[in-house]
């Protein structure tokens, strides 16, 4: 039973939408793939949103009759913000000959301040010094420094008519912070875990214009992300391109004309995913409903097989967790706790126990953290002493058991099979890392993890790499998440979104990939978190009390059952 009695907290009540810098891409990362200790790079983030044709924000002047080479440049700097018309005003500052050719999607520069502009060697010649926050690339994927990371732009001129114009400068544009917030938006790709099971999104930044759907289907035949490449599938034959350049929408359906060797040759089911992936991937534009393919000008059906399962967005949980009550592994959701049967007794008192999402393999630890059991309702049991403390287990979709020790070592076990060994997942990257709370996604390709402690607390999203079988192998180098609070632990509540806490201080925060942070009140003395279907699944635990998160705010919960954790 939940009551609405007082509660220890460590701040007023408060939900704050926060544009974060969000998903670490690192860079610069050593030869033995170590975490960096300074100039940390994270990827920019906004709140999603699913508008892809809207009011032009901007309507930026052309060049003025007399203008001199500084005032073209700063003009066609300016002019970046008028995307309509394919940049028509920016185009207008170049020659005839540049105007064609310029690309100002290969490269965004987001900066601070303001723009530097100097003589390089000749009246016909400038340099332009950017300090740039936040880099978007070609395929979308935008970056952001703690420090400005200056960009130097050399600017060729040459006299058109008798009026400057720009002859030669890099394909981009450059924006203000609020410029780009106000032009771009996030949209997220799909790609795949490698049963086909799970889709995982890809979080990319765009221009929201009309031919945005084009560029989302370019991006998406060119791969993931760095940071899943190797963790993640695509049902999109290698050397697959768009047959023309564009993808035009009738009626609410984006037309995709694809052409390639291998996907010319591909068989129904392959077809039948393609599709799926292109309408997930396309779900994020408003305007679109649907996709339908053509292959060489062929028309593609689809729903021609019978079995067809679509890779499932976002898998839920449940209500039911796993906790502790007087020594004994039981299950726990609201006003209903029940024992755990069909198990093998453990050797030791559990602690800290995790199940899996279809509640068949249940782990926990000793008291001490060294000791690892592991429990499944086919009888199967293992008992395994690791070194160092180790993490709270989590068990993924494929039934592998997960913890970490403190050095920053990752073991892996099969939890539904006696006589198993554990098996050490590499991670260069998290070498000689204290590692505290390691949690994997609920599609199974995705590691989220706590290393360092206080203000040196850090969390990272790496990809999980498998080997035919589905047995883990190597995590990928990660991204850094930025956070408001000093995690200790992390939790998915989602395919795309993170509940974390400050187990030393009173923080909670909820993180998601699209780049919204929701700061919640505090809760004094909180010593663990669970995580469930959403923010309306979060709960916590003090030294004397269960708490259920509540909107913004915690309420107690009568219940004498500890350690909660949901599946995953």
């Amino acid at each position: 039973m939940i009551t609405a009695r007082p509660i220890p907290t460590g701040r007023r009540p408060r939900v704050r939408r926060i544009l974060l810098a969000l998903l670490a891409l690192i860079l610069g990362l050593t030869a033995c793939g170590r975490i960096p200790t300074d100039g940390q790079v994270y990827h920019y983030a906004e709140g999603e949103t699913s508008s892809a044709t809207p009011t032009p924000a901007y309507s930026p002047a052309g060049p003025r009759e007399g203008d001199d080479p500084e005032q073209i440049l700063r003009g066609f700097f300016e002019a970046g913000t008028g995307v309509e018309d394919d940049y028509a005003v920016a185009r207008s500052f170049l020659t005839r000959d540049l105007a064609a050719s310029w690309s100002p999607e290969d490269e965004t520069w987001v900066y601070r301040d303001g723009i530097t502009v100097e003589g390089d060697g000749g009246q016909d010649r400038l340099r332009a010094e950017i300090p740039v926050a936040t880099h978007v690339d070609d395929r979308g994927i935008a970056t952001s420094y703690d420090e400005p990371d200056t960009r130097t732009l050399h600017v060729g001129f040459t006299r058109v008519d008798g009026q400057w114009r720009i002859s030669s400068i890099p394909n981009g544009t450059a924006l203000t912070r609020t410029q780009f917030e106000r032009l771009f938006r996030s949209f997220s790709l799909y790609f795949y875990d490698p049963t086909y099971t799970y889709a995982v999104p890809d979080i990319r930044w765009f221009v929201s214009r009309p031919t945005v759907a084009t560029s989302l289907v370019r991006v998406l035949l060119q791969g993931p992300a760095p940071y899943l490449n190797g963790a993640v599938v695509s049902p999109i034959p290698a050397g697959t391109s768009l047959q023309r350049a564009s993808v035009p929408v009738d009626g609410g359906v984006a037309q995709v004309g694809l052409t390639g060797d291998e996907i010319s040759k591909a068989g129904q089911l392959t077809l039948e995913r393609v599709h799926s992936q292109l309408r997930q991937s396309l779900a994020g534009i408003t305007a679109i409903s649907d996709a339908a393919i053509s292959i060489d000008d062929k028309k593609i059906d689809v729903g021609q097989v019978s079995d067809y399962r679509e890779p499932q967005k976002d898998p839920q949980v449940g209500e039911q967790q796993v906790g502790v009550r007087e020594d004994e592994l039981v299950t726990y959701a609201p006003d209903q706790v029940g024992a755990v049967s069909n198990l093998k007794a453990p050797l030791a008192a559990p602690h800290q126990p995790g199940t899996d999402p279809s509640r068949s393999v249940y782990a926990y630890l000793d008291e001490a953290r060294g000791h690892l059991g592991v429990r499944a309702q086919n009888g199967a049991a293992l008992d395994l002493d690791l070194p160092g403390r180790l993490t709270r287990p989590s068990i993924d979709f494929r039934r592998w058991v997960w913890t970490a020790s403190a050095d920053g070592t990752v073991h892996a076990v099969l939890g539904d099979r006696d006589g198993q060994q554990p098996r050490t997942v590499t991670a260069d990257w998290l070498q000689g890392q204290s590692v505290s709370s390691l949690r994997i996604s609920r599609d199974g390709t995705r590691a989220l993890v706590v290393t360092g402690e206080g203000s040196a607390a850090r969390l990272w999203v790496a990809g999980v790499v498998r080997d035919e079988n589905g047995a883990p192998t190597r995590l990928l180098d990660p991204l850094r998440v930025s956070t408001t609070v000093h995690p200790a632990q992390a939790r998915w509540i989602s395919d795309s979104a993170a509940v974390i806490a400050d187990t030393a201080g009173d923080g909670v925060e909820v993180m998601h990939l699209t780049g919204r942070s929701d700061q919640l009140d505090g809760l004094s003395g909180i010593e663990a978190i669970s995580g469930g279907d959403g923010v309306q699944s979060v709960y916590a635990q003090t030294a004397a009390d269960v708490y259920r998160l509540s909107g913004s705010s915690w309420s107690r919960v009568e219940t004498e059952v500890r350690d909660l954790a949901y599946p995953g």
